[in-house]
């Protein structure tokens, strides 16, 4: 007989053979057919947000809990069993204050529970996209300090820009909330250099902004602009909110401060090496290098970026927003939502040592006045600071919340949230992960519970331009409205959506882009094209035919046809996003199309044209369609003109493919590209 003795009061814990998780003696050896522990929580802990590929089963032993797996909660005591799927996440905390709760856990492999499971899981995934909550789609809202680059376009703004049409192709009510940064020191550092007002700077180059999205086809439902009337009050409305709540709080801090320039030195204004990694890309409060936080004090060799004297510390008085006394709603929240697993690993890492606090003012001579500390006085005054960018987030997407509820009909964010209840996906570079994952949650869920905080994050890493970062201020960019045009629209989109840098930087080299066009697209989509057209006119009159017989290369193309249309739209989905895997989906069905039309070739070359031949035209056209309708996100000039020649204008209407009706007369003729691949670098 084997009895496990279990602790049942506090002071137990505290016993010098108390072990929180052991697998029983009578257990060791593998001689089980599954594995066993007994784990015991000592108030309030919770279990680390884990997940696995086995089946797990838990037994409550003594002590009550909360037990959370996916998002879903669930309360148990002694006696209860709680079973727990392949790959959910989950948790469980000891709910009590003065009594343990012990638990025994037992795990074993399933692995037809685990293919049961990631087939639901792709299924929910799926059917998520088809709900009928709206979509708001949130990049990160350009810096005003210069122009729109490739290395801007083909991150946040082409990753929404898809998704958005994704969603829409889907039957998916999607939004997509776009804006300029309303105050940042970089766009103040780049007015000063030019002799111009700040506003000035950042609406000329808002003007400019928005010409490159339009030139490379991002559309926006809402635009929010420096200069909008709205935004400042959002802002402040969220500050006193916090600052009533106790949130905000005045703190004073050693700060850097120029002696010869008589300033505070903040963002732009201060250089210096990251204390984490030593790079000298610090231009805020986190590190655009390993994007990891750090307060203003533990910036290495700080000095005065606009005259170069060594930085001194002077004590002064800021709003702060701690974050630590988050960290409980934040852990929360952050393992319920979709991320890559680089982004996850950062979001752990950053969660593993304490949370820094949030500057919510600074010195600075541009922004949001906020209201002076009412406690202040001397050298606490507050007086004359304004609001710092970063805690801004929040008020930019409620501003651009507020004006698309309003346009829709709604009296304002609060009551279209309640009555559509959004979901909202974030798109970001990894420089600023700490902004989106960590910032933006916490001020908007400090502020309201009305809307619902971030679901899914899409995160990329920098795009390089031959080796080198893409950079506004040193003038190493590709300028987007200069670069896209109607003819070269297409080419750029599937070029840039199969080099994004996803998880890894990437780099845009002309020559490889040149060489893409030609040899992919001038010399096999073009062709291929032409092909199918010159077959359907020399055999069948420019007449579409009605499918006859089915050899066996029919029956293979046209399950390919089946999974590229069920395989692009899912490359598309938020919680799945996957820009160049859903541009290597294009280009691969395309291959196996031109590969489909040789056996065409020789099944055509009969006269009269037999069933086979009747089939294998049929289902060329079949993959025209299926193409200009499953792949406009990409390449949207393109599928809109072929999807007009073959008379099925509009998204795909059907999950299934679909013919070219009999009888049609179709014509094909390109070009649909253009060999015109000069590409201008800025100077």
């Amino acid at each position: 007989m084997h009895v496990i003795p279990i602790p049942r009061t506090v002071g137990e814990l505290e016993l010098p053979d108390f072990v929180r998780s052991v697998e029983p003696s009578w257990a060791e050896g593998g001689t089980l057919p599954f594995n066993l522990r007994r784990v015991t929580l000592r108030p309030g802990e919770r279990t680390a947000p884990h997940n696995h590929h086995d089946t797990e089963v838990w037994v409550i032993l003594d002590g009550r809990g909360e037990v959370v797996s996916d998002g879903e909660s669930a309360q148990v005591a002694a006696g209860d069993t709680v079973r727990l799927p392949p790959l959910g996440v989950h948790t469980l905390r000891n709910l009590a204050d003065d009594r343990p709760l012990t638990f025994l856990t037992t795990w074993w492999e399933d692995m037809p529970a685990l293919d049961r499971e990631h087939d639901k899981r792709a299924t929910d995934a799926t059917g998520s996209s088809r709900a009928e909550r709206p979509v708001l789609l949130l990049p990160s809202f350009p810096t005003p300090n210069g122009e729109l680059h490739l290395g801007h376009v083909v991150g946040p703004f082409l990753g929404a820009d898809l998704v958005r049409r994704g969603l829409h192709q889907r039957g998916t009510e999607a939004h997509l909330l776009l804006g300029t940064v309303g105050h940042q020191s970089q766009v103040a550092s780049a007015a000063i250099s030019q002799g111009l007002s700040f506003y000035e700077l950042a609406e000329r180059n808002t003007d400019a902004i928005q010409e490159a999205l339009a030139a490379a086809d991002i559309g926006w439902d809402v635009f929010v602009r420096p200069s909008s009337p709205q935004y400042p009050q959002v802002a402040l409305d969220i500050f006193e909110s916090l600052r009533a709540k106790g949130a905000v709080v005045a703190k004073t801090v050693s700060a850097n401060y120029c002696a010869p320039c008589e300033t505070f030195l903040f963002e732009a204004f201060v250089s210096g090496a990251c204390p984490h990694c030593g790079s000298h890309d610090t231009a805020g409060i986190e590190c655009e290098a390993c994007a990891l936080p750090f307060a203003d004090e533990e910036l290495r060799d700080p000095g005065c970026a606009t005259c170069g004297t060594p930085a001194e510390q002077r004590e002064l008085t800021r709003y702060y927003l701690p974050l630590e006394p988050l960290r409980d709603k934040l852990t929360a929240y952050l393992r319920t939502a979709h991320m890559s697993a680089r982004l996850r690993a950062y979001v752990e890492r950053v969660l593993a040592g304490p949370l820094p606090d949030l500057p919510v003012s600074t010195v600075a001579p541009d922004g949001i006045l906020v209201p002076a500390d009412p406690a202040g006085d001397g050298p606490d005054a507050t007086e004359g600071q304004r609001m710092y960018s970063a805690f801004e987030l929040a008020a930019r997407f409620i501003t651009a919340l507020d004006e698309l509820a309003k346009g829709r009909g709604a009296t304002g964010w609060e009551s279209y949230a309640e009555s559509e209840d959004p979901r909202t996906v974030l798109f970001f570079g990894f420089d600023n992960a700490f902004l989106r994952t960590i910032v933006f949650p916490a001020v908007l869920g400090s502020f309201t519970d009305k809307v619902a905080l971030p679901d899914t994050m899409i995160c990329n890493e920098f795009y390089l331009l031959d080796g080198q970062k893409f950079s506004t201020g040193r003038m190493h960019a590709i300028w987007g409205r200069e670069v896209f045009s109607e003819q070269t629209r297409d080419q750029l989109r599937l070029y840039l959506a199969g080099t994004r840098p996803d998880i890894r930087r990437r780099d845009f080299v002309v020559a490889e882009y040149a060489d893409f066009v030609r040899t992919q697209l001038l010399d096999g989509w073009e062709p291929w094209l032409a092909s199918v057209d010159g077959r359907l006119d020399k055999h069948f009159g420019g007449i579409v035919p009605e499918a006859g017989s089915w050899n066996a290369e029919a029956q293979r193309f046209y399950g390919q046809i089946r999974e590229f249309r069920a395989q692009l739209p899912r490359a598309l989905e938020p919680e799945r996003f996957d820009a160049r895997g859903a541009a290597e989906a294009v280009r691969t069905f395309v291959d196996r199309a031109r590969r489909f039309a040789e056996a065409c070739e020789d099944v055509l070359d009969t006269a009269p044209p037999t069933g086979d031949a009747r089939t294998c035209m049929a289902l060329e056209l079949m993959a025209v369609r299926t193409l200009a309708e499953v792949a406009r996100p990409l390449v949207p000039v393109m599928a809109a003109r072929l999807a007009e020649r073959l008379g099925a204008a509009g998204p795909a209407a059907e999950d299934a493919p679909q013919w070219v009706p009999a009888g049609s007369e179709v014509s094909l003729a390109g070009p649909y590209f253009t060999a015109d691949v000069s590409i201008r670098t800025a100077r």
